[in-house]
């Protein structure tokens, strides 16, 4: 199962926990979030712990969550459903 995007306070931001069978299909979540970090040049913190990863995403000059907050959010989903759901392996 996969987490919902939550708002969360002090300071307000984005975050989700994404869930992995794999160390390939983690490190390819990541490795693609670093590519789209570099692209927009907006980042966000990125958590892992073991097959877990969890993305905490803010505007870090504003008190608010921004459309750019809320474009990362919508490509990390994006981009876990191309990773997990669409690969040619059968492994999740």
């Amino acid at each position: 199962p996969v987490d919902k995007w939550e708002k969360v306070k002090s300071p307000l931001r984005l975050r989700k926990s994404f869930k992995f069978m794999s160390t390939q299909k983690r490190n390819a979540f990541v490795e693609g979030l670093f590519e789209h970090e570099e692209k927009t040049r907006h980042n966000a913190v990125i958590t892992i712990d073991e097959d877990k990863v969890t993305l905490d995403i803010r505007t870090k000059d504003v008190d608010q969550i921004t459309e750019l907050d809320k474009e990362y959010a919508k490509y990390a989903d994006v981009l876990f459903k191309d990773i997990v759901y669409n690969s040619s392996s059968d492994e999740y």
